[in-house]
């Protein structure tokens, strides 16, 4: 019997000893799958506060961003540039502590590179950060305890052995005196709508968006576990943390270092994400302080401005005198000019950059509307001048019109007195001319004239004028000139002329030849003469027409010496107006 016992002994306690080691084996198994799922869940929920801290951080640099630009418009102030500096290195740092992560912000530059290299040191401040009008902010206290910090939560390679991970991402001793890894402390925590990195790089937060602590107060898209692994997987790009997050990593030991490294990440952007905070805070209080400085400078300027712009507009006023085609255009002046000037008794708070401002604004609109008044002053008065140089323009029409007329009127009258002379001349001249000293043939050269249009020839001034007008008339006609023969003969011409012609001459003394109011004419023009002479005075004598005692059809006689023309006196015209503001 014992020896028929002896195997079933062996193989009850060979069966015995494997069912225990499988068991063993198996509750292993579970507890190391538990220990799993549980650093898992521990490296999700880190992966989650650190999506609240890309978020918050990406906020803060759209924050930085905006009073960035605004404090570009004060850059020529030390202290902004000081601050502008010291907000660069913080978002620089920011980047930097990111990349080394693996995650993608928006940590570009909050500042032109420019002032990247400017000296950092104390600032001081005004603005809504600041607790009094005058704060005195140690912008290198205030970063060196934000930076310090930073500086405190860089990974450390010896502290955690990761076999695949960089060097630069090896978690800090004391990771999680900054952020609490237990799930339960971010299990409210929710991941970003669009966690993935190549998303978030171009995003541009709202500029007035306001970092939350809780994230749970705006709800998140309902995902399910596997979605949501997913959605945090892609935050970082890195294939340990994917696969960790996503729950395809059994290595315990990776797992928690997978943890501890998006714990440390978290701290390094918190503590980035502050000192950008910091950095801009100092910025805004420069900005707001250099921004008063600058107002109140350029209210100074203006309110210096303002007499000289009163005075130009009083001269303007002045200059027009009145003459202005809208009488309403002075008073609108006057009214800006002194709603100006009232400006420089304005009580303003020299602290309080909008009040400040605000007076500037008034200042620049009333000098605007006095621009405008003048503006419709100086229009005003170029009307008033196109008027009267038009009511002077129909003046002086007006003038010339009647003095033509009377022009006209002295020609005509004299005319009809060349005509009356002709018709109470018909037998020619007669006798010694009205008021003459001198006798025949012995006319003074003081009272001959030449003629224009033929060479050598003279006659008695008046006879001589008569007959530059007959030309005138004979030359618009035919387009030649009148052809004279014979003009003025001396006493002893006289005497030549009747020694070589005889009975055809005028006895020496009588001739009318000798008092210069006789001319022969070539037959041309003697024809016209005869049809036209009595317009001008001149008449073919009766005895030298056909039939007469002795024909001679080329003589003819002037016979109305005492005829003028009395022309009237030429009237004063008008100038034209300039304008008082030329210029």
């Amino acid at each position: 019997m014992p020896i028929s016992r002896l195997p079933f002994t062996w193989q009850t306690a060979s069966t015995f000893a494997v069912c225990c080691f499988l068991g063993g084996v198996a509750v292993a198994v579970g507890v190391h799958e538990q220990r799993v799922d549980s650093a898992v869940e521990d490296a999700r929920a880190q992966a989650r506060v650190l999506d609240e801290e890309r978020t918050r951080l990406e906020e803060t640099l759209a924050k930085a961003r905006e009073v960035s630009q605004v404090s570009q418009d004060v850059s020529d102030a030390e202290s902004v540039v000081s601050a502008s500096a010291e907000l660069a290195q913080a978002a620089t740092s920011a980047a930097y502590a990111a990349e080394q992560h693996h995650i993608s912000v928006s940590a570009t530059a909050a500042v032109p590179p420019s002032w990247a290299n400017a000296p950092l040191g104390a600032t001081t401040a005004i603005g809504p950060y600041a607790l009094t009008p005058d704060l005195k902010i140690d912008a290198s206290a205030v970063l060196g305890e934000v930076s310090s910090e930073l500086d405190s939560s860089l990974p450390d390679s010896s502290s955690l052995t990761e076999p695949s991970a960089t060097p630069s991402a090896s978690p800090s001793a004391d990771a999680s005196a900054t952020s609490d890894p237990s799930p339960s402390a971010s299990a409210s925590a929710s991941p970003s709508a669009t966690p993935s990195a190549s998303a978030s790089t171009d995003a541009t937060p709202s500029a007035d968006a306001t970092p939350s602590a809780d994230a749970s107060a705006s709800p998140a898209p309902t995902m399910t576990p596997d979605e949501e692994a997913a959605a945090l997987a892609d935050l970082i790009d890195d294939t340990e943390v994917s696969r960790v997050l996503r729950g395809q990593e059994t290595d315990l030991e990776t797992v928690t270092a997978t943890a501890a490294r998006l714990e440390q990440a978290s701290a390094q952007i918190d503590a980035a994400t502050r000192r950008i905070e910091g950095t801009t805070a100092v910025l805004e209080a420069a900005t707001a302080e250099a921004s008063l400085e600058r107002a109140n400078l350029t209210l100074d300027e203006r309110l210096k401005a303002v007499k000289a712009t009163a005075d130009s507009a009083q001269g303007m006023v002045d200059a027009v005198d009145g003459k202005v085609g809208d009488k309403a255009t002075i008073k609108d002046v006057s009214k800006a000019r002194q709603a100006l000037l009232d400006l420089r008794e304005t009580e303003v708070d020299r602290t309080d950059a909008d009040a400040v401002d605000a007076t500037v604004a008034e200042v620049r609109a009333a000098v605007t509307d006095l621009e405008d008044a003048e503006s419709a002053l100086y229009k005003s008065h170029q009307a008033w001048v196109t008027a009267e140089n038009k009511r002077r323009d129909a003046e002086n029409d007006s003038r010339m019109a009647a003095y033509d007329k009377q022009v006209s009127a002295a020609y005509a009258s004299r005319r009809d007195a060349y005509a009356s002379a002709v018709a109470a001349h018909q037998g020619g001249w007669t006798g010694t001319p009205t008021g003459v000293t001198y006798t025949n043939g012995n006319v003074p050269s003081s009272q001959l004239c030449s003629l224009s249009f033929a060479a050598g020839m003279q006659l008695q001034c008046d006879a001589a004028a008569a007959l530059e007008m007959a030309d005138d008339d004979y030359y618009a006609e035919t387009g030649k000139h009148l052809g004279l023969a014979s003009s003025y003969r001396s006493y002893s011409a006289q005497v030549a002329t009747k020694a070589s012609k005889g009975y055809l001459a005028a006895t020496p003394g009588t001739s009318n030849h000798g008092w210069g109011m006789a001319a022969d004419f070539q037959p041309a023009a003697a024809s016209w003469m005869r049809a036209n002479g009595y317009k001008y005075g001149w008449v073919h004598p009766l005895w030298a027409r056909a039939g007469g005692s002795k024909p001679e059809s080329w003589h003819l006689e002037f016979v109305a010496p005492n005829v003028g023309l009395d022309l009237p006196s030429k009237p004063d015209l008008l100038t034209h107006v300039k304008s008082s503001l030329q210029g």
